[in-house]
């Protein structure tokens, strides 16, 4: 209760002058030159405190009002928002005209705690990411002075390239079936519940894969704290006075000691700029991406408190999609028997033919199994809610509306991705899960002349409805490894045991008597895990 007063008192001082602004101005008939307001009980309180408090009322009165309209505004308190909905719209906001980094550069500040200098450096580069500055006037300086650019293309050079990718995927196998092997063959193992496994087994062989095995090593409550950071990166991202976040400022700044505790070991054991700078993977640092970053860091002179801070937020995208995707993944399959069936029987066909250092599985044919590529779909856009959120850097038109330079404008992916215009089929509305919405059965001719069926995925035509990476320059860039991990994850648990469900389980291990919904307080964060558990018994083949 402490907590909730001071938040609400933060909020009151925030928006004091602008109420006393308000007080001496008349109040205007509606302007229809402006988009339609999301309406609220307190002016200028009611929609910020809900997006605060409750973010999934928020939304779906967001969803309420953009069924009416293409772009609606709101106040959160001093800020103005639109929220848009629509493919073309959508798709307005990846554009040039459009820029993430406001957000960005609150992210790193608050969430991941860069040190003032260090900010210093992101507000000085007015350049923007892409190959030309933005700012022709403020003339052209060289790539190695332009921190943005810099930035993007470091991450473009190490975590989307199919050999960074490989090198991952391969990694990634080989710790996770270090995590498998613990369980023994041909016995039944009771009272696995499949969302605690992954939130340790899977992060542990994910950053391990990443990062190199030390950093787990040298923090014995690793995996527990991330769980607790996990939690409060947006809440920090908005800014509000350190007084009101105390503890999640507390939970930042151990998970940043950590990483920052392994990143000063790393970078004494390691030479980035030597003879195996280039290699695709070593015990130090990991991948490339992981040097990419230290080196990146580095060079723009960062204090280790930021670079503590810079792979701390590195793990959270690691982790924070891609464990509750790959919990879904499992749930909904262990649902359906007759769909486990179906992609169990799939993935046998990307069982690898030369089978060397424990790499079972063959990587490009698992990320091309259509079923699965489906499943995995269809999970992505019923649990990833996000609010995609651009600033403009010049006026621009969006659903016949023009928006002044600035404006800050957000589309939840919650809105597009459950738009029955575009996803409903017959019997299977857009709000259910339908594993094979995303495939189509094709007719192939053998050389014989024989005539086979087969199943084909695809999503072609759906960039502005199905989003849950972003889009445009600010794209995810992790997105590759992401989609690697959480399939090659399901795979090989599907191609090496047999899964049988017990029941629903709540948080604390008891009967739940339904099955698992999203939790609630990750609405339109990141991917919201379920807010219950699937309790199974399972026996390891092989």
């Amino acid at each position: 209760m402490p907590e909730l007063i001071s938040i609400v008192l933060g909020i009151l001082l925030l928006l004091l002058p602008i109420w006393a602004t308000l007080l001496d101005k008349k109040k205007s008939s509606k302007n229809l030159e402006h988009p339609p307001r999301l309406g609220e009980t307190i002016p200028f309180f009611t929609n910020g405190w809900q997006f605060m408090t409750n973010k999934r009322r928020f939304i779906e009165r967001v969803k309420e009002a953009l069924s009416q309209t293409p772009i609606v505004q709101c106040q959160l308190g001093p800020l103005k928002i639109y929220l848009i909905t629509g493919g073309n719209n959508v798709s307005t906001i990846f554009r040039s005209s459009f820029t993430s980094e406001p957000w960005i550069l609150s992210i790193l500040e608050n969430a991941a705690g860069y040190t003032p200098k260090d900010m210093s450096n992101f507000y000085a580069d007015r350049s923007g990411a892409t190959a030309l500055p933005r700012r022709v006037s403020d003339g052209r300086p060289p790539p190695e002075k332009r921190i943005w650019y810099e930035s993007h293309r470091m991450h473009d050079e190490t975590l989307i390239g199919a050999r960074q990718v490989n090198a991952f995927g391969t990694s990634f196998q080989k710790f996770f079936a270090q995590e498998l092997a613990v369980f023994p063959v041909n016995e039944w193992v009771e009272n696995i519940r499949i969302a605690d496994f992954f939130k340790s087994n899977m992060v542990a062989a994910a950053t391990r894969a990443v990062m190199g095995p030390s950093i787990i090593d040298l923090n014995p409550d690793f995996i527990d704290t991330f769980w607790q950071y996990e939690k409060v990166p947006e809440v920090l991202a908005f800014g509000l006075p350190t007084w009101l976040n105390r503890r999640d400022v507390r939970i930042r700044d151990k998970f940043n000691s950590m990483c920052r505790k392994w990143y000063e070991l790393a970078d004494r054991e390691f030479d980035l700029t030597g003879p195996d700078q280039g290699v695709d993977w070593e015990p130090v640092f990991g991948t490339q991406v992981s040097k990419g970053l230290a080196r990146w860091a580095k060079d723009f002179n960062f204090a280790t408190e930021s670079i503590g801070g810079a792979f701390a937020l590195f793990l959270y995208g690691v982790h924070a999609n891609a464990i509750p995707v790959c919990t879904w993944v499992m749930l909904e399959l262990l649902k359906d028997p007759i769909l486990y069936r179906a992609v169990k029987s799939e993935v046998e066909q990307a069982r690898s033919a030369n089978q060397t250092d424990g790499i079972y599985l063959d990587q490009e044919k698992v990320t091309s199994l259509p079923l699965l590529q489906s499943v995995f779909t269809e999970v992505m856009r019923l649990h990833v809610g996000v609010l995609i959120t651009r600033t403009s850097t010049e006026p621009v038109t969006i659903a016949g509306y023009t928006l002044p330079k600035g404006s800050v404008v957000l589309a939840p992916t919650e809105v597009a991705h459950l738009d029955e215009s575009v996803w409903g089929k017959p019997d299977h509305p857009a709000s259910e899960f339908w594993g094979y919405r995303h495939v189509k059965e094709v007719e192939t001719m053998n050389e014989m002349g024989h005539v086979t069926k087969a199943l084909e995925f695809s999503i072609a035509g759906k960039s502005g409805s199905f989003f849950p990476y972003g889009g445009g320059i600010s794209i995810c860039t992790g997105r590759y490894f992401a989609n690697a991990e959480v399939l090659l994850a399901i795979s090989m648990i599907l191609s090496r045991f047999e899964v049988e469900f017990i029941e629903w389980v709540m948080p604390d291990g008891s009967h739940s008597d339904r099955p698992a919904l999203d939790d609630i307080e990750y609405a339109n964060a990141v991917a919201s895990p379920p807010d219950r558990d699937m309790k199974v018994r399972w026996r390891k083949m092989w």
